[in-house]
């Protein structure tokens, strides 16, 4: 299926001044037509910026046929550029995400991969950008395209038929041919959580007489073979590195040049086929990993450095090619939700954590607030079960109904626990080796399914594995799997089921949720089964799949609830639709009902009468502030402004919020004296990007809060267990730092995370937005594969809704009005980032993007210093910092340690040349201003929470003593000290 851009797409430009206010409707018009700038419904106050980019980070050059042109690809648009350089015309609409431009021999098209529609796939256009067309198909990624000699067929790499594997399309017909196999190229399924790419064919490129085909094997190191194009399993091994990027043939069809790299260094290699060495023209050089091009004289072109070099065909370095291209920017502003963190207003609890109904279907077991709940359907009154400062999480009834089996820590660390319902007595079931989570009891009651962490967290990957009630002992019955859900069990206990990503191939790690049937003996095969072919389920983490005692399984698909039989063969009957909307459904033992969440309702349906009702059952909870006073006597405070101490001063606290700040011993103290005396006092700290994992317990708020943290920014996990931690923190059920959160991962078509949603619509984006609206969420999270064009709807909802929005990506999202990007480099939907090389060099684009849009950046250069240099990142950082960028302090825990990786983060930006102030300020009172949060936390200033760290040393003279935490304070009370 093919599907071309309406001609109006790319029509139309806007020329204007440094800022532009106050557009007209027919402004507004042309906005709409530009691909550079937010389209609005009406005319009003927008504020827009030009920014010029005079370099691309990452970009690739293909030069015309007839040596006139360059096609460039930059920031994801592809530009019209002289060869003699100049002034840069868009060609494509920036949501595409253009990449990676090839000519036609006769230079009548341009052919390149886009993302559009939920994938990528390969497009041709005219050298003018109109008669634009999708010619690969829609239900693959396909990439790299490059042309025949002879202009008739378009190879491209593809990953519908297992792995990457190279076709060809004939133009004429629309015939498709596939030329590589994964038996010749090694091609394998990863089994692993984490994986790099092996046996993926890509990057092809025909030889000037069509017979032989250049492409790239990647694996451990990418190579370079060269074959027939015709005969399969005969390629030979030309050349080898770390990373390798598209050959291009000399006209005599005797040498490839190729750009790559190896470890630390990029290059650009001329590899003859006659057997002798390859020799590197370039190195010493950021060289870009794209196809360069060659002119009729000679001349070989090659992007690196962040702009269009040349070499002689004497072989001496050669001209540089200037460029300028000029993107519009909208950046209005709009108006941020407040908080009020001393309202202590009743609340009703939004933060549910797994319903599940009785065996007689009376009752309804659930966590939230830390404890176990019990709700009476019949009356509506709940009651707590368990009442205690330690994490209780993920009930389960026995099939008799006489016990809930729970995850707790109350026995010093997380284990499973069950608890009699008629006595409310506790007894630990098992004492696990890692950090169990989601228990389910086995249908004959002998039996308990779990999941186990196996890499830090259940975040990143775990096992599957079953208890034996009696004895005390486990069986693992699966392989490590990324983000699984919690298991299910099949009406007759012999297999146990879960929601697992089914990879579409290994260079890239995003897949389908498919369920995934395991034998409950650990023994036999295993089944992957997709109730829907070519779709991926929704988010897996602590996202129950519900099997019911008939045989039907409930499965979350679009953010729909639809139920199908499903045998534990893995057949499965025709689907029906349960709900409109709705997740984490479980079903009672009879399979007449289902209890599910819909954001902040808890709802049940009726099988036999196909009808929902909500259930008004949530527990409501107060926010927790100490009462009385408290005052902090510090020898030097440092309020989070400025770049200096205030010495000998009192801080007065009263009802968890600072009341003044005044001259030591100039007024009287109120309630206790807390002696600071000979040591600095700060603000408490902001760690601006993590991911939490509740099931790990009390132990991990008291890890941060050791480390002087007091909130934390949550920026990709499941909602329901974000907000329960959020109103357990504020309830002060747990003593850990204040939740800041985003929810799930909001992606696309496929997804890789298990906390990652399929939104991949404007309407799936509209109900994620309904979503957090009813959970309160503080942000929303864009994630990989979420396309622009329904990234653009979400920044309007979440701006309309008064939140910011965040995503791995720089343009066009930051011209649509995006409010932050997270990491220096980080994942990408490309295999390569436009925001840093692989070098991680940023070149002027992108620090011209960030700066002068006001966007916020988190850098987590304590996860990219994992044993490698980050002098690179540092040179970035001193350009932005340069430039007047915002920064906000993130580390991206649990791949770095939880806590101590913002001190290592706050450090890096000390070395990188930073003063220890402006460093502090990343992490107090310039994160919570980007939270949302500047005028309630992050500063020590009359009205401000009373979040106050107390440190041995002097931070602002050296970063380290930031690290020598002695009294930690949190909405007044004291919430960790060194002594204790």
């Amino acid at each position: 299926m093919r599907s071309s851009f309406h001609p109006a797409r790319l029509t139309g430009s806007l020329r204007s001044h440094r800022v532009h206010h106050l557009l007209t409707a027919t402004t507004m018009l042309a906005l709409c037509l530009t691909p550079f700038s937010t389209a609005r419904s009406a005319p009003e106050q927008r504020t827009l910026i030009d920014v010029e980019m005079t370099e691309g980070t990452n970009m690739s050059a293909a030069l015309s046929p007839d040596g006139k042109t360059f096609v460039i690809a930059l920031q994801g648009v592809l530009w019209s550029l002289p060869v003699t350089g100049g002034k840069a015309t868009a060609l494509t609409p920036a949501s595409m995400d253009a990449q990676e431009p090839a000519w036609s021999p006769d230079g009548s098209t341009i052919a390149f991969y886009a993302f559009a529609d939920n994938g990528f796939s390969v497009w041709t256009m005219a050298p003018d950008g109109s008669g634009l067309k999708q010619a690969s198909e829609t239900t693959e990624d396909a990439r790299y395209p490059s042309f025949s000699p002879d202009g008739d067929n378009l190879l491209y790499a593809s990953d519908g038929a297992g792995g990457y594997n190279i076709r060809s399309l004939a133009l004429d017909s629309g015939e498709y041919r596939q030329l590589t196999f994964a038996s010749e190229t090694g091609y394998e399924m990863p089994p692993a959580p984490y994986f790099r790419g092996a046996g993926n064919a890509v990057y092809p490129a025909l030889s000037p007489d069509g017979d032989s085909m250049a492409f790239v094997i990647d694996g451990s190191e990418d190579t370079l073979v060269v074959r027939d194009k015709s005969a399969t399993d005969t390629h030979r091994a030309v050349f080898s590195s770390a990373t390798l990027g598209a050959p291009l043939w000399t006209p005599g069809g005797d040498v490839l040049y190729i750009a790559g790299l190896e470890e630390n260094a990029a290059f650009l290699a001329r590899v003859p086929l006659d057997g002798s060495a390859a020799t590197k023209l370039v190195e010493g050089m950021d060289v870009f990993p794209f196809r360069p091009s060659l002119a009729a004289d000679g001349t070989l072109y090659y992007t690196a450095d962040g702009g269009i070099h040349s070499i002689t065909p004497e072989g001496k370095a050669g001209r540089n090619v200037p460029f300028s291209a000029t993107v519009t920017l909208d950046r209005t502003p709009y108006q941020r939700r407040a908080y009020d963190f001393d309202n202590q207003a009743p609340q009703k609890a939004l933060g549910i954590i797994d319903p599940v109904l009785s065996p007689d279907g009376s009752s309804l077991a659930f966590a939230a607030l830390g404890d176990l709940w019990l709700a009476e359907l019949a009356t509506g009154t709940t009651r707590q079960l368990t009442d205690d400062k330690f994490v209780d999480l993920s009930p389960s009834w026995s099939p008799d109904g006489k016990r809930i089996a729970f995850i707790s820590d109350r026995g010093g660390k997380t284990a499973i626990w069950a608890l009699d319902v008629a006595s409310g007595e506790t007894a630990q079931l098992a004492d696990t080796e890692a950090v169990p989570n989601s228990p389910v009891w086995s249908p004959d009651g002998k039996e308990i399914a779990y999941l186990a962490d196996s890499m830090i967290a259940i975040f990143l990957g775990g096992t599957v594995n079953v208890l034996d009630v009696a004895s005390g002992a486990s069986r693992v019955i699966s392989e490590p799997i990324f983000g699984p859900s919690a298991p299910a069990w099949s009406p007759d206990g012999s297999t146990v089921a879960v929601y697992h990503r089914r990879p579409i191939s290994s260079r890239f790690r995003e897949g389908h949720n498919v369920i995934y049937l395991l034998p409950a003996s650990g023994e036999g095969d295993k089944l992957m089964v997709s109730p829907v072919p070519g779709k991926s389920l929704g988010r897996r983490q602590f996202n129950r799949p519900a099997w019911s005692s008939k045989g039907d399984m409930v499965y979350r698909i679009d953010g729909q609830l639809w139920s199908v039989h499903l045998s534990t063969d893995g057949t499965t009957g025709t689907p029906v639709e349960i709900a409109g909307a709705g997740e984490n459904p479980s079903w009672s033992a009879d399979a007449s009902h289902l209890v599910y969440l819909d954001g902040a309702s808890i709802k049940l349906y009726d099988a036999a009468k196909g009808s929902t009702r909500s259930l008004d059952v949530q527990p409501e909870w107060q926010r927790a502030l100490p009462a009385g006073a408290l005052t902090i006597r510090a020898g030097k405070l440092y309020d989070g402004t400025g770049d200096s101490y205030r010495e000998n001063v009192d801080i007065h606290v009263k009802n968890g919020v600072i009341s003044a700040v005044v001259a030591a011993g100039s007024a009287p103290v109120e309630g206790e004296l807390i002696d600071a005396s000979q040591q600095a006092v700060l603000p408490g700290l902001i760690e601006g990007h993590t991911h939490l994992t509740t099931a790990q317990g009390i132990g991990l708020g008291e890890t941060y809060l050791s480390f002087g943290i007091t909130s934390v920014r949550e920026t990709g996990t499941d909602p329901y267990f974000a907000v329960e931690r959020r109103e357990a923190e504020a309830s002060g059920r747990r003593n850990m730092p204040r939740i800041f959160t985003a929810g799930p991962l909001n992606e696309g078509a496929r997804v890789s995370y298990g906390v990652s949603d399929t939104v991949g619509s404007v309407e799936r984006a509209e109900d994620s937005m309904r979503l957090s609206d009813e959970l309160q969420l503080d942000m929303y999270k864009s994630y990989v594969r979420q396309g622009y064009t329904v990234q653009k709807r979400v920044i309007e909802l979440a701006h309309a809704s008064g939140i910011p929005l965040s995503s791995h990506e720089l343009y066009p999202a930051v011209a649509n009005g995006i409010d932050q990007m997270e990491h220096f480099g980080a994942t990408s939907r490309r295999g390569y980032s436009l925001k840093t090389s692989r070098l991680h060099h940023a070149y002027q684009d992108v620090i011209a993007l960030i700066s002068q849009s006001g966007m916020v950046l988190t850098p987590t250069l304590a996860l990219e210093a994992r044993g490698d240099s980050v002098e690179a990142q540092l040179a970035t950082l001193r350009k932005l910092a340069a430039a007047g960028a915002k920064i906000q302090a993130g580390t991206d825990s649990p791949f770095v340690p939880h806590g101590e990786a913002l001190h290592r983060e706050l450090e890096i930006y000390v070395q990188a040349g930073q003063s220890p102030a402006w460093a502090i300020r990343t992490a107090t009172s310039d994160s919570a201003r980007y939270i949302g949060a500047g005028d309630q936390i992050g500063t020590i200033a009359p009205g401000y929470m009373a979040d106050i760290l107390i440190v041995d040393g002097d931070p602002l003279k050296d970063i380290l003593a930031l690290r020598e935490v002695d009294t930690v304070i949190k909405s007044g009370a004291v919430a960790w000290r060194k002594s204790q």
